[in-house]
């Protein structure tokens, strides 16, 4: 009886119905038969068909999803082929970058946005006349196209173009504080060029005119997580001219940007001077760096140039070249020092060259031409007919002085001038130019065992061991003079004035003084 009810237990039902008992209750009375093999079966397939139409159904939803994502995407981009979107994302990029925007050959084709041509130019009140952009690609992220938006990992613009505007001096841009409708990780220009602009002519190298030109292959990529991102360019293959200056060959440079300016700016290379001045190419290694707030006025010198092997008349034009030929900023050795100077942008047209104020460092050639007080260096220091010192045009070789200009070419000046030419002749003081007459006081130093006693200028000193003899400098930049001329004199020997054949102390031999005239005195080993 227990195995019957066990087994009717999991019977199959067939009828159920309530009945009342004696007692008044109700209960539900269950009818069941005995399981069959048919039934198994009967259970096993309604359990696959219940299987099969959830799978139908999910793949019906998937489809439907996918349908509906596909169309979305089509959507996407049919509506970001349409002039409407163009116009729409014109209209953005003309709100975030405060210039008017137009746009060319706007397309998507899968997963990358192209453009032929972008141009935003920028009302008066900013330095910046245009900007330029051609052949645009992009590849574009799936899940933001998806969202209607256009994010990317890089962004290729084949050609960009940075045109100034002529005569502003401020460096002034608009500010919006609104995003770009597009965002992209990195952005390369093979192709970089900055300029001032010149209406519709294109910017080249061999326009000296402009303040400022440049051209590079720019790498350009988002630095730091805060509200308002840096951008830095790295740049390579650069060429830097600026105007009065010869051209700037950059091997590397890097700029980096944010919302205030420039935060900082480096450039090195080489200064090219053989290719300028058709002469066997003489490379300076140099580097510029700066940084410019926005506010900033052009005109101040933010810009600072350090290098060596670089000559006077390439950073001051012609206003020295006359009265001296210096090549300078060598950088060898603990005794030797680079060239430093803070310049300017010549933005304005009266200026020729950068304005610029620094130190001059080490002094590796300098050569003192057309001054008269030279001749009567070389009348002082031949003491007989057999020697004749090359004070007609002396070289110094070590010394250093301070250089300032104001770029126009009506006021430039060398100060704490300091050169020496082979332990022998000195030479300190200073030169000013007002671009058609020089002035200034330059003092000569010479051993005294050098000078013939009956050839002393008057007006000398005698300091030690060395005879001083202090001139002005006149004339123009064309033809420096000084007030040596009418101070030559011979006079005989006088009884009491000290002889002036001092043994020198750098290794020359004199022989011992006999009681001949100085006339016959020679400096043997000297030539």
């Amino acid at each position: 009886m227990r195995q019957l009810h066990a087994s009717d237990s999991h019977g199959v039902e067939r009828r159920r119905e309530v009945v009342v008992r004696p007692d008044g209750s109700k209960v539900i009375r269950v009818e069941k038969r005995r399981r069959t093999y048919s039934d198994d079966q009967r259970d096993a397939k309604q359990a696959m068909l219940k299987n099969k139409r959830f799978l139908i159904g999910l793949c019906i939803l998937v489809l439907l999803a996918a349908g509906a994502l596909a169309g979305t995407y089509m959507y996407r981009l049919t509506s970001f082929n349409t002039e409407e979107f163009a116009g729409r994302l014109q209209a953005d990029l003309s709100a975030a970058w405060g210039g008017d925007v137009k746009i060319s050959g706007m397309a998507v084709d899968g997963l990358t946005m192209k453009a032929s041509r972008i141009r935003v130019s920028f009302p008066e009140d900013s330095c910046l006349s245009f900007v330029a952009m051609e052949g645009i690609s992009g590849e574009i992220s799936a899940v933001p196209l998806f969202m209607g938006k256009i994010k990317g990992e890089s962004l290729n613009v084949s050609r960009a173009v940075v045109g100034l505007r002529p005569g502003f001096v401020k460096f002034a841009v608009p500010q919006t504080k609104r995003e770009l409708p597009f965002v992209f990780r990195r952005y390369t220009a093979p192709r970089l060029e900055v300029g001032y602009a010149h209406g519709t002519e294109e910017f080249t190298l061999e326009r000296n005119g402009a303040p400022f030109y440049m051209t590079a292959e720019a790498y350009i990529r988002t630095s730091g997580n805060g509200p308002e991102p840096e951008y830095v360019l790295d740049l390579s293959q650069q060429k830097l001219k600026i105007k009065g200056w010869p051209l700037m060959g950059v091997d590397s440079g890097s700029v980096i940007l944010n919302g205030s300016g420039v935060k900082q700016l480096t450039f090195s290379g080489f200064l090219d001077k053989g290719r300028l001045l058709n002469k066997p190419t003489d490379l300076s290694p140099f580097m510029i760096t700066g940084n410019f707030l926005l506010g900033t006025d052009f005109r101040h010198q933010a810009w600072t140039l350090t290098g060596k092997n670089f000559d006077l008349a390439s950073l001051l034009g012609d206003d020295f070249s006359s009265l001296l030929k210096v090549q300078t900023g060598e950088q060898e050795g603990d005794e030797k020092h680079e060239l430093k100077l803070d310049f300017a942008l010549p933005v304005t047209t009266e200026q020729k060259r950068p304005s610029l104020k620094g130190y001059s460092g080490s002094v590796i050639k300098a050569t003192m031409i057309r001054l008269p007080v030279l001749r009567l260096l070389a009348a002082m220091a031949a003491r007989n007919t057999e020697i004749r010192l090359p004070y007609s045009s002396p070289v110094f070789t070590s010394g250093s002085f301070l250089l300032e200009s104001d770029g126009t070419g009506r006021s430039a000046s060398l100060k704490e001038i300091s050169l020496f030419e082979q332990g022998f002749l000195g030479v300190t003081g200073g030169v000013y130019s007002n671009g058609t007459s020089l002035t200034g006081k330059l003092v000569f130093k010479i051993p005294s065992y050098m000078v013939d006693s009956r050839k002393l200028p008057s007006g000398v000193t005698q300091e030690g061991h060395e005879i001083i003899l202090p001139v002005k400098i006149s004339g123009t930049p064309e033809s420096p003079q000084d007030n040596s001329a009418g101070m030559f004199q011979e006079e005989a020997p006088r009884t009491g004035r000290p002889e002036m054949h001092t043994a020198p102390s750098r290794g020359i031999a004199l022989p011992a003084p006999s009681n001949s005239s100085p006339s016959r005195i020679t400096v043997d080993g000297f030539m």
